[in-house]
């Protein structure tokens, strides 16, 4: 070993054991000679079973990444937990409702002159819920309307089981487009025309006689359809009705109520009508976005559901209503004399507003829908929409349930009705409403049990019954 030197210009190793057996103990030595070049390197490795610990390496956490993770991780949470609720419908937890049939009504018979296709326009329930008006008529028309219309009423009738039968039939020189019954006065049915009239029936006695049926102005709504209908409640009435006592100086009756019909050529009318003394005044007429010369082609409007009761920080101002249009365009109105109540134009769809509506839950949100199979959420108080939902079936007609943030959506294609959560952006799984063709409209009556009323492009009404008491609700689905 001593005669070796570092600069030897060879490479020598060799190696050498010792080991020596105990009991529990083994032990060994190696050395290993090498050399580089003209050098040469001794290492020596030494290893002893019985005596090794383990050595524990520290590492240093990079700079800034408690902090990074403090910040990132409770949102990734939040979103974790917020794709659990949106995909929570695919579970086995939750309860998938039955939507059952109550009646089927065939509307083919007695709908009146000519060989064209004949559907449901219409529907509305009765405040009550024991009464059911249906329009029918021709659902599309290349030039002017030259069809008669009809309205056929069906009253409830519960000897021998609750059955809906038919007690009524309305008829018009041209098609009806819209009918509504009053929310509280159960008596009084509005409806809407093809060539522009509005037209009051006061059902008291349940006939069409003589001196029961008020018409608007000839020339209302520029002799164009009328596309929308709606009452005002109590409050929202009183508005309307003290503008004419200081417009007109008339005093007001106890029986009194207040109209609102929308016509093709953008102008959306405020009527004062009392049944019992054949008044049909008309309060103001608005010119939707006359002062910037590009007048609507109105579809849909709703005013602002108006609530006393909620807590001062949900309170809104209630003099608000939209307007939903062709072009898919909403205008965001205030109550006022003017002639042009619009205030604000808001990022609308791209095509057509089928529908626009106001929910109870939440004063300043509504919802609209369009013919490109949006529902977009909408907030008063900002311009852009708060949540934009793409379906991925056509969409022909909406209504809200009363008591939950959901609302019922009819197909346009399939014939089937679908139930939304609109607060939390999915559907609410439903088995049970089936049919045959597109639906035309819907409308919903929460009378004791939620029934719901479906007609189609075929002149078919389905009453289902669906137990909406079932559907289950966090307190995030009543926050949008």
């Amino acid at each position: 070993m001593s005669g070796l030197s570092g600069y030897d210009s060879e490479a020598v190793g060799f190696d050498s054991i010792a080991q020596a057996k105990r009991s529990g103990t083994q032990s060994g030595t190696q050395t290993n000679f090498s050399a580089s070049g003209v050098g040469c390197q001794t290492t020596l490795n030494h290893d002893i079973g019985c005596t090794a610990s383990e050595v524990v390496t520290s590492i240093k956490e990079p700079p800034g990444l408690n902090e990074f993770l403090r910040k990132v991780v409770p949102a990734m949470m939040d979103q974790l937990d917020q794709t659990e609720r949106d995909f929570s419908s695919d579970s086995d937890d939750e309860e998938v409702l039955n939507a059952k049939l109550f009646q089927e009504l065939k509307l083919h018979d007695g709908i009146g002159a000519g060989d064209h296709q004949s559907a449901v326009l219409g529907v509305t329930w009765s405040s009550a819920g024991n009464s059911l008006a249906v329009s029918i008529g021709k659902l599309q028309h290349e030039t002017w309307c030259q069809n008669t219309g009809l309205i056929k009423v069906y009253t409830l009738k519960r000897a021998g089981g609750e059955k809906f039968v038919h007690s009524l039939d309305i008829s018009e020189n041209n098609c009806v487009s819209v009918v509504k019954y009053h929310p509280s006065v159960a008596a009084l049915l509005a409806y809407g025309t093809t060539s522009g009239e509005v037209v009051l029936c006061n059902l008291m006695n349940g006939n069409m006689e003589e001196g029961t049926q008020l018409a608007s102005p000839s020339g209302c709504h520029g002799s164009r359809r009328v596309s929308a209908l709606q009452w005002a409640d109590a409050p929202l009435a009183n508005v309307y009705l003290i503008m004419q006592i200081h417009n007109k100086g008339k005093r007001r009756g106890a029986a009194d109520q207040v109209l609102f019909s929308s016509g093709s050529d953008g102008t959306l009318n405020v009527w004062q009508v009392n049944a019992n003394q054949k008044v049909f005044e008309n309060i103001t007429s608005y010119q939707i976005n006359s002062t910037r010369k590009v007048v609507p082609d109105i579809t849909c409007f709703d005013y602002v559901k108006f609530y006393p009761l909620r807590a001062s920080s949900d309170k809104l101002p209630d003099d608000i209503f939209v307007v939903g249009a062709k072009c898919g365009r909403l205008f965001l109105c205030k109550i006022h004399e003017k002639i042009d109540p619009v205030y604000d134009v808001l990022e609308g769809n791209g095509t057509c507003v089928l529908d626009v509506a106001f929910g109870v839950q939440k004063p300043n949100i509504f919802v609209s829908i369009s013919i490109d199979s949006e529902l977009r959420v909408y907030d008063v108080m900002q311009n852009a929409p708060i949540k934009v939902l793409c379906l991925d079936w056509p969409i022909s007609c909406m209504a809200w349930l009363p008591t939950i943030p959901c609302v019922v959506l009819g197909q346009a294609e399939e014939g089937e009705i679908k139930v939304y959560n609109v607060s939390a952006g999915k559907p609410v799984p439903v088995e049970g409403f089936t049919g045959n063709a597109c639906v035309t409209c819907v409308a919903v009556s929460q009378i004791g049990t939620c029934r719901i009323a479906s007609g189609d492009a075929e002149g078919c009404v389905r009453i289902w019954e669906l137990p909406t008491r079932r559907i289950r609700l966090t307190g995030d689905d009543l926050d949008f």
